[in-house]
């Protein structure tokens, strides 16, 4: 809707507005409404005797909304300002009060306010240590004062053209072009420009005399709460189209209404109190403003299954252990980072690794991002760890032969920005994120620019210790003696980081930065497959120095960031269906030697990188477990994804905790009495696949905003689950219900708080070999159905909310 700019007024327009409208002449009996044709809206209650009795027309404009909830406050904006109604003041002069709009305004216009010291003739004000004075201090004296506009935020000052000074709730303007009129000094439209924001069902004019319409809720009582995916029956007498508003006041979902006939809602949007707005020939004739309160989501599966339902309590049980705070090492404040299990030092890769389960109720996702970012070294490289103790320094330092720091602190920081929803924090860290793969993709050190490859020592793949020239002596560092390689995990992880840093870049809208990342990703990955894809998986080192005899046929050795380029976007599908299979036949040929297939490397070597079985050197490292069942469910092995997370729930129950490696045997590997039995690594990884693979959502952007939905409950044999997933920094969430009927339809519902695009790839039962009709909201919607190894799955391109049933 537009609404006229009206900066100036004359007395006749005034007074002719005031006849037109019915603005109570004094003498007479004040009117309990007044409806504004000019904008559609109407005003009444106690809104309307402030307008009427603080200036009206001339001082605050037109009514631009109906009033409505904003957070625990009734609102209504005008051209002006916005009114507030606070009951705690009820009975008092400020009961009504105006919107800060001009302190609102001034922060986000980010300017520089330069100091003032008492002004010459006029009036300083302690408060905010700002003069008024001239034209402004007149307008100010004359039309209210301080209850009317508040304190001065800034001096007098050009700003947009004008000389403007900014108060609490206005701004005032000084119009040279009407001097000598009482129009000199103006108001901005502050409540203009912040109404423009607003959703516009809340801007839609309402009929000027609409009929009565019952919009009636069942299941709750008026102003009552329930939680997300709750169905309210609504129900109108007219007919018209049903909009729904979440807790911020944005519509997130819509329904036909016929006349009594009970719609089924879904409860999803922002939390806080929600809104039912009924629209007729493109105007609103009815509200329920604040009809029911969105509680703030849990964290959740319910699915009847004590393995899905509660998997998730059991993982953050093992993460809030693994927590590290370390005092002051940041500006003066603390860094909440989490740990690894056989160390006090934050790992920059454990973190990393470990956020892929704390995002979802840890406060602080950006603390210690921001301090390995401001100890970036000058080749932008990054240290590996640091450990403060009281506000003093113990130990922080780069391991040498290590490759994975830059690209980790890229996937770091893309986990941090989806939490936090932070702009302006992921702008900052860019440039960071910039120089640290600039570093990986040309610093010598790092870089084979022959091969087009990341290198590094002669390591048992990503581990940070290489193997010595005389067998058993073990090296951290780089030099003339180092041994050098290429190893995939390496290049896998360079190449989902440039990708990603790609995407920021298109993001921030750089799109030659995007291209040159996205082109470099492209010839890392071509050179690696050519160079290290044997057929069935990455070789686990290729040697650019010769080396002596291992005892091993390293061609055959299977080391673990395989598992983790299932899920970095290296692999098409033929490629990880035959990896996939190759663990698969590993676990049936070693069923006599190892209790699970989630090899540190297979076959170990058996000498110099310690003794075969144990730790990275032949362990079994639920670490790859995860990123094995991960991987599994996106590329269309779901039982066997299914079977991996059954197993290391049976493996939870059998050693009492989850550990970073086992022995063949399943004997926990405890390296010292100080081990912690609560791997956050391994089971973060777990929980990773049970959400992203299992349950099936994968945020694509930052809070939720646009999700790729695939729910795989067909695979654990479920006829429900319920999903909600909520980020403990911001709040944001994202929840669904899906449920397998007797009669054989299926049916899902599903949202956000703040949740715009869904793309649904839902796995159908194997009963279900043919779709007969999808049903989204009522109407019927296309949709494709497409096969992936021996599953179908239902695609669909879907609204931020909705519901969806669907039949065979």
């Amino acid at each position: 809707m537009k609404f006229a700019v009206r900066f100036a007024w004359t007395c006749g327009l005034l007074l002719l507005a005031a006849l037109l409208l019915g603005i109570t002449p004094p003498g007479r009996a004040a009117p309990a409404s007044l409806y504004f044709g000019e904008t559609g809206h109407r005003l009444d209650g106690s809104f309307l005797q402030y307008w009427q009795t603080h200036g009206d027309l001339a001082q605050f404009g037109y009514p631009l909304t109906p009033a409505f909830y904003e957070g625990a406050y009734l609102v209504q904006y005008f051209e002006r300002n916005r009114f507030e109604l606070h009951p705690e003041n009820a009975g008092t002069p400020y009961e009504v009060l105006l919107g800060l709009l001009g302190s609102e305004r001034l922060a986000a216009s980010r300017l520089a306010l330069p100091p003032e010291t008492a002004q010459p003739g006029g009036q300083f004000f302690p408060a905010t240590g700002y003069s008024v004075g001239g034209a402004f201090l007149q307008y100010w004296q004359t039309h209210g004062g301080l209850a009317q506009f508040g304190y001065p935020r800034s001096p007098q000052m050009p700003d947009e053209g004008r000389t403007v000074q900014y108060f609490e709730r206005a701004r005032l303007e000084l119009h040279p072009e009407n001097a000598g009129t009482p129009y000199y000094v103006l108001l901005t439209l502050l409540g203009y420009d912040r109404a423009r924001k607003l959703d516009p069902v809340l801007l839609t004019p309402w009929a000027a005399n609409p009929p009565p319409v019952q919009l009636n809720i069942e299941g709750i009582q008026s102003g009552g709460s329930v939680e997300a995916l709750t169905r309210l029956r609504v129900t109108s007498d007219t007919a018209g189209e049903l909009r729904v508003l979440g807790g911020d006041n944005r519509q997130y979902a819509a329904y036909a209404a016929y006349a009594g006939q009970p719609i089924s809602l879904m409860v999803a949007g922002a939390v806080g109190r929600q809104s039912l707005v009924l629209m007729r020939d493109g105007q609103v004739a009815a509200a329920r403003w604040a009809a029911f309160e969105l509680r703030p989501p849990q964290t959740a599966i319910v699915t009847g299954d004590p393995v899905w339902d509660g998997l998730y309590a059991r993982v953050k049980g093992f993460l809030e252990k693994d927590l590290a705070v370390y005092d002051s090492p940041l500006d003066g404040r603390p860094v909440r980072g989490y740990r690894s299990p056989d160390t006090p030092f934050i790992w920059l890769r454990d973190h990393v690794y470990q956020s892929k389960g704390f995002k979802f109720f840890e406060p602080d996702m950006k603390g210690t991002l921001d301090y390995f970012g401001q100890t970036q070294r000058p080749d932008g490289s990054f240290d590996d760890y640091f450990q403060y103790y009281r506000g003093y320094e113990v130990y922080k330092a780069q391991i040498e032969v290590e490759a994975d720091r830059e690209f980790l602190f890229v996937e770091g920081v893309w986990t941090a920005w989806q939490v936090t929803g932070d702009d302006e924090w992921l702008r900052a860290k860019l440039p960071l994120m910039e120089r640290g793969l600039e570093h990986t993709f040309s610093d010598p050190k790092r870089w084979s620019a022959e091969l087009g490859l990341v290198k590094r020592a002669f390591t048992i793949d990503t581990w940070d210790f290489e193997q010595g020239s005389s067998g058993d002596q073990i090296r951290r560092s780089l030099d003339d003696q180092t041994r050098w390689s290429i190893m995939h995990g390496d290049n896998t992880g360079a190449y989902a980081a440039a990708r990603r840093l790609a995407e920021i870049e298109r993001y921030f809208g750089r799109s030659a930065e995007a291209a040159r990342w996205d082109e470099r990703a492209v010839r890392l990955l071509q050179n690696l497959n050519k160079l290290a894809w044997n057929g069935s998986f990455y070789t686990h080192q290729v040697h650019l120095t010769p080396i002596d005899p291992t005892g091993v046929d390293e061609k055959t050795q299977l080391s673990l960031s395989n598992a983790y380029a299932l899920n970095r976007g290296t692999l098409d599908q033929s490629q990880a269906a035959v990896l996939l299979r190759t663990y698969q036949a590993r676990r049936v040929a070693n069923a006599n030697k190892i209790f699970a297939e989630w090899y540190s490397i297979d076959p170990p070597f058996p000498q110099g990188f310690g003794p075969p079985g144990e730790y990275v050197n032949g362990g079994v490292m639920p670490l790859v477990g995860g990123e094995l069942a991960r991987g599994a469910f996106a590329y269309g092995f779901e039982t066997y994804g299914v079977d991996i997370l059954r197993r290391y729930w049976e493996l939870l129950d059998r050693t009492g905790g989850s550990y970073l490696w086992y022995h063949p045997d399943g004997k926990p590997g405890i390296g010292t009495d100080a081990t912690l039995p609560t791997d956050g690594w391994g089971s973060a990884a777990m929980l990773n696949a049970l959400i992203e693979g299992l349950a099936g959502v994968v945020d694509q952007s930052r809070l939720y905003q646009q999700v790729a939905l695939s729910p795989r409950w067909a695979a654990a044999e479920c006829n429900q689950g319920r999903v909600s997933l909520v980020y403990g920094t911001s709040g944001a969430y994202f929840a669904y219900d899906w449920q397998r009927h007797p009669d054989g339809s299926l049916s899902l519902g599903w949202g956000g708080g703040s949740t715009r695009s869904v793309s649904l790839s839902l796995l159908l039962p194997p009963q279900i070999t043919n779709v007969r009709q999808v049903w989204l909201n009522n109407a019927l919607v296309p949709f494709k159905v497409e096969k992936l190894e021996n599953s179908l799955y239902l695609k669909v391109e879907l609204p931020g909310s909705g519901q969806l049933v669907i039949t065979s």
